[in-house]
Formats: C-alpha cells, sequence, structure tokens
C-alpha cells in the first residue's frame, strides 16, 4: 500500500529538497558519485538533536535528485524511490497525537512547512544542535531550532522511547510560523516561493503534464490545501461510486435466491466493492491526483471507513456462511430448532466481530476507542439497565436452545393461545395459531410461561361424560357400562390399559358416566376421526341398553310417552341377572381373560365405511376358498350347545 501515498511524497521530496538548499546551498552542488552514494544507503540517526538535525538535512539532498529526476521524467519507480525516503523523513516527527489514517499527509504537509521554514532561515548548522555525547553528559531532553519555535525532544514513552525527534507540536507550530515569514525569500532551486504550495501542485506519473499545465488558474487555487480541480475530480469519483453501489445493491436485492448460502454469496459483493473503494481504487486515484492537507486527511478517513466498514460487513457475511454450511449437514433440518439456534449463535459471533473490526476502525481514523471503553465503564449500569430487554431475550433463546420445551413444527398451547412453532430468532418465537395469525413472542417470555408440547403426547386423551336418563334402572346401568367398557376394550385403536369407563355421579337431570380412555395415535386429524368413532359408538350402546340421554332441562308431561323399550330394559336386566348368578358381573372390573379375548374384536373402521370396504376387499383376496363341508357347517341352524 505504501506505493499508492508514493506520488504524495512527491510534496515531501520536493520540500525537503528546497529545505536542503536553503539551509546550506553550497551542498547542492555535490559530485554526482556522492548523489549516487547516498541514494544507495538510507539510514537514519535520531539519537540526539544534531544527528536528527542531520538526518533531515541528509535525506533532504536525496529528495531534491529523486524530485529533479521524476520532474523530468515521471516513472513509477521514480515515484517508489520516492516513497522510500519519504517514509524516512516523516520517521523524523513525533505524529503519536495525530490519527494512523492522516500521519503520512499530515507528516508530509509539517515536512514542507519545516522546509519552508529553514529555505527562509539559513543560519541554523548541525554544529549547533548538541551531540550524543553532549546529551548524556548534560541531561538535555530538548532543543530549540535557532530562530524558530520547532524543537527536536526527546521521546519519553512508547515504542520509540529515547530517540529525540521533531516534537508533536510543530505540527501546530510550523504551519503558522512559516505564514508569519512568508515575505523572506526561499532559498531553493524549484520555481516556487513556497515549498508547501509548490508540492501540492504536483500529480502523478499516469496524469499527462499537458493535462496539468491546460487547468484554468482558478481552480488551481487551494481549498482545504488541496487544488480545486483535484477536489472536484475527487468529488465526481465518490458521486460515481455511491451510483455504482447503489446499482449493485438494487440489483442483488432485485434477485430472490431460494437458498441462503447463495443469498450470502450475492450479498458479499457489496462489501467487497466497498474494499475495492476504500483499499484500491480511491488509495491508487489520490495517489496520481496528489491531494493534499485537510482534503487528503478528510478523503483518507473516508478510505478508512469504507474498508473497514467492507471488512465488518465481510466478516458478518463469512461467519453467517461457515455456519450455513453448518446447517447444510442432514443430521440438521432447515427448519429445525437447531439450526434457528446456530443461526442465533452465528449472529452473535458476527455482531462480536463487526465491533471488533469498527473498533479497529475508529482507533485509525483517530477516535480514541481505549478512553471511550473506560468512559463505558463508567456508565456500564446504564447501559445494561438499557439493553436489559435484549440481553434477556437473548439469553431466553439460549434456554429455549437447552431446555427445547419445543420445536420447530411442534403444536402447542401457551398462555390464551395455541399454534405451531415456525421460527426461533435471537430476540422472539413466532408462532402460527389456529386462525392464521402470527404471533411474536420474546423469548424471555416465551420460556418462562407454561408450555403445552402437544406434539410430544404418547397418545391422545378422550375424555367425554355422558348423562342417562333417571328412568334407567341400576341393572340397565351396569349393563350399559359393561357395554361401554366392552367397546373400548375392543377398540384396535384404544389403549386397554387406560381404559376407563366408570359411573361419575348424580346430575340434576342425569346419571352420569364418564368415559376417558387414551387414543393411540399423535396426529389430530387422526385422533378427532378416532373419538368420533367412539363417540357415535357410545350413542348405540346407550340405544341398545334400552334407556336413553337425559336432557338437561325440566319437562312438564300432560300426556303419556313411550317411556323406555321395556322389552331392550327386560333383555338388559336378563343378561345383568344371568351375569351375577354365573359370578361374571363385571363390577368394578371385568376379569382379565375377558379383557384379553375383547382386545381388537370390534370392527374399526366400521363397517360400512369407505376404509372398511378397502380392508375386506384386501382380505377376500387374501383368503383361501372354503370347503363343500365348511360353506354347508356355516349356512346350517346352530345346535343347542351352540346356541346355549
Amino acid at each position: 500500500m505504501k506505493q499508492f501515498w508514493c506520488f504524495r511524497a512527491v510534496i515531501v521530496c520536493v520540500l525537503i529538497t528546497s529545505f536542503t538548499l536553503s539551509v546550506n546551498p553550497a551542498q547542492s552542488q555535490l559530485p554526482a558519485t556522492t548523489i549516487e552514494a547516498e541514494r544507495e544507503v538510507l539510514p537514519i540517526r535520531t539519537d540526539s538533536p544534531r544527528a536528527t538535525f542531520e538526518s533531515f538535512r541528509w535525506l533532504s539532498r536525496i529528495m531534491e535528485t529523486e524530485i529533479l529526476e521524476y520532474l523530468e521524467n515521471p516513472t513509477f519507480s521514480g515515484a517508489t524511490r520516492i516513497a522510500l525516503v519519504s517514509d524516512q523523513l516523516i520517521a523524523l516527527f513525533d505524529l503519536q497525537e495525530v490519527s494512523p489514517t492522516s500521519r503520512r499527509e499530515v507528516g508530509i504537509l509539517t515536512a514542507s512547512h519545516v522546509m519552508d521554514i529553514l529555505g527562509r532561515l539559513t543560519s541554523s548548522s548541525a554544529l549547533d544542535f548538541p551531540n550524543a555525547e553532549e546529551v548524556e553528559a548534560s541531561g538535555i531532553q530538548s532543543f530549540r531550532v535557532p530562530e524558530t519555535p520547532i524543537r527536536i525532544v526527546e521521546i519519553a514513552e512508547g515504542e520509540r522511547k529515547g530517540e529525540f525527534l521533531f516534537s508533536g507540536r510543530t505540527v501546530r507550530d510550523a504551519p503558522r510560523f512559516a505564514r508569519a515569514i512568508s515575505h523572506l525569500p526561499l532559498q531553493t532551486r524549484l520555481p516556487t516561493n513556497s515549498i508547501a504550495i509548490f508540492g501540492k501542485q504536483l500529480t502523478g506519473p499516469l496524469v499527462p503534464s499537458f493535462v496539468v499545465s491546460s487547468i484554468p488558474k482558478p481552480l488551481t487555487l487551494l481549498w482545504l490545501d488541496t487544488p480545486i480541480w483535484k477536489t472536484l475530480v475527487l468529488f465526481i469519483v465518490f458521486a460515481a461510486l455511491i451510483v455504482l453501489i447503489f446499482s449493485l445493491n438494487s440489483i442483488i436485492w432485485a434477485v430472490d435466491p431460494q437458498k441462503r448460502m447463495l443469498a450470502l454469496i450475492l450479498q458479499s459483493l457489496l462489501p467487497l466493492s466497498l474494499l475495492f473503494a476504500g483499499e484500491i481504487l480511491l488509495p491508487y486515484l489520490t495517489g496520481q491526483i496528489n491531494i493534499s492537507g485537510r482534503f487528503a486527511a478528510i478523503v483518507q478517513t473516508a478510505e478508512t471507513i469504507l474498508a473497514y466498514i467492507g471488512y465488518a460487513w465481510l466478516l458478518w457475511l463469512a461467519i453467517r456462511m461457515v455456519f450455513e454450511l453448518i446447517i447444510r449437514s442432514p443430521r440438521i433440518p432447515d427448519e429445525s430448532l437447531d439450526a434457528d439456534m446456530l443461526r442465533l449463535l452465528s449472529a452473535t459471533l458476527g455482531i462480536i466481530g463487526v465491533m471488533t473490526v469498527m473498533a479497529f476502525g475508529g482507533q485509525a481514523i483517530g477516535i480514541p476507542i481505549l478512553s471511550i471503553m473506560a468512559g463505558l465503564g463508567i456508565g456500564g449500569i446504564a447501559v445494561a439497565l438499557a439493553v436489559r430487554p435484549t440481553l434477556e431475550n437473548l439469553i431466553g433463546g439460549v434456554i429455549l436452545y437447552i431446555d427445547r420445551p419445543v420445536k420447530i413444527g411442534d403444536f402447542c398451547s401457551f398462555g390464551d393461545h395455541t399454534g405451531t412453532v415456525e421460527r426461533v430468532g435471537i430476540r422472539s418465537t413466532k408462532l402460527r395459531t389456529l386462525d392464521r395469525t402470527l404471533i411474536s413472542m420474546p423469548n424471555a417470555q416465551f420460556a418462562d410461561m407454561q408450555i403445552i408440547n402437544w406434539a410430544e403426547c404418547d397418545q391422545m386423551l378422550i375424555d367425554v361424560s355422558i348423562g342417562v336418563r333417571y328412568e334407567t334402572t341400576p341393572d340397565q346401568l351396569r349393563y350399559l357400562l359393561a357395554q361401554l367398557r366392552k367397546m373400548c376394550l375392543s377398540h384396535p385403536r384404544i389403549d386397554r390399559e387406560t381404559v376407563r369407563v366408570r359411573f361419575s355421579g348424580y346430575g340434576d337431570s342425569s346419571l352420569n358416566i364418564s368415559i376417558r380412555v387414551y387414543a393411540q395415535t399423535r396426529e389430530w386429524n387422526d385422533f378427532f376421526a378416532i373419538r368420533e368413532d367412539v363417540l357415535l359408538r357410545v350413542y348405540d350402546v346407550v340405544g341398545q341398553a334400552g334407556t336413553g340421554f337425559a336432557f338437561p332441562s325440566q319437562t312438564l308431561y300432560v300426556a303419556r310417552d313411550k317411556g323406555v323399550n321395556t322389552a331392550e330394559s327386560e333383555a338388559a336386566e336378563a343378561a345383568v341377572a344371568s351375569w351375577r348368578k354365573s359370578g361374571k358381573l363385571p363390577f368394578p372390573n371385568p376379569a382379565r381373560e375377558e379383557v384379553d379375548q375383547l382386545q381388537g374384536t370390534l370392527d374399526y373402521p366400521p363397517t360400512g365405511s369407505v376404509e372398511a370396504g378397502h380392508r375386506e376387499a384386501e382380505t377376500s383376496a387374501n383368503m383361501e376358498p372354503l370347503s363343500n363341508a365348511e360353506q354347508q357347517s356355516l349356512n346350517s341352524d346352530p345346535t343347542e350347545d351352540e346356541r346355549k
């Protein structure tokens, strides 16, 4: 990236060259062999004020030669050499208080003003500065350049502790003092009366000289330390970039990919375009047109912001892509709770990563992130209170993942609502209710609720209560109870271990019977079909017992009604009397042998239904034909023993 900035270094080179000539014009006439030797080796010394000052003068002589050659023949190799020398010149200044983004530009501008100053005040000599021995002997920590406010000071802390550099105040003092003495003549071979202004008009090797020379004079005036024509070029480029990025964004969002991974890949084009603009295109362009000063600092800050936004955005998408690849495993359904929790984890890691990248970006543009973090420590309580609901919902989502009371697709009841879980997100859980509305429930609230997960039922309860008329005799009631139990025990879709049919009490207008059984199903439509069949069979059994359902109202009889079926009533009572006489009265529970015999003997689906027709057709197709003797036996009347 240094090569992208090399053209800006041309300014520094010009300024340093002029400073060198102004400090000691005679040295500008050094033999070519000496200059070539100095161009090969570029060491600097900062162990004393004299060493720092001599390094500055020596690098200035080298820079003068490089700039003069560059002006005659602008090449990339020449710009690269200028950039290398510029780096060493900037290293002679204490720029710790300047943001990393604009240090190079600030260093170039400061060096140009220093060269303007020393080019007009030529009385300074390296012998006026203390050397390392004098510093060690007298403990000198600061030395002022004669006749100027510029100081060379010893760095007290940091990576460059113990070195003597031009002080950090030079950034502020040098421009002001340079303007104050601008009326003095400048000793330089360059065609200018101000090195700082001359350097701002230079351009990179790709900008033809005839283009620069044809620019109208008003556009060469400075605005924010940069010629107006250069700022106009940058504004046009920025506008074009904004239009291109928004157009790319519209194209990407117009595409509706069916897969998450493809959508993430398409979205990554936006941060890649920001990275290209902030790290390659704009630095290269600004290096070619060579902006400077305050405008350069603004542009460099914008480039850094674009680059770090691109890095943060790309990191966010990369983390999501990694987790989407994990979710694509056959063991993790795309709409499962595991998939949602992995996406929750990816979002959490992505937020942490984005905050980290943006913190580095803030530090790069001069925002004191460490100080802000210290301030957040003081206001941590207020921040914690402000984000408490968000943290609660985030933790609630984690609890839902660990405890797993529900999963995606489960039908559940919670509070006054019943619905199917569609998604468990970072903040909320979304459920589709029976009326097809979508409820968004905060995770913290949902995790604290009493949740009934119907999808986890191994069997489904049929719990009904019926009431028969008070005219029903006790033996009729016993017959009815026995027949209801037989029906439930015979049903192939009822768990016989859970059958409970009991006379439960006396109602206001009925004898109440409680029927509580479990249907062997986990699917709601199947459950309602089984319950419907059981209720219809209850209706038949009540009629067979010679009684009827009680009406929950008072009836005034003004005429004699038919009453109950006398024949059915006598038959029911006779059957109960027979059970009692033979010791087979099924109360309080039927015999175990009878329960085993009744298991699955009832026809279900009932005879005459569509499903029963299919079953009988399949059964008859698989049965072997009966022999003549078997057919005659079926057609003959039963014997006396068989009737008994």
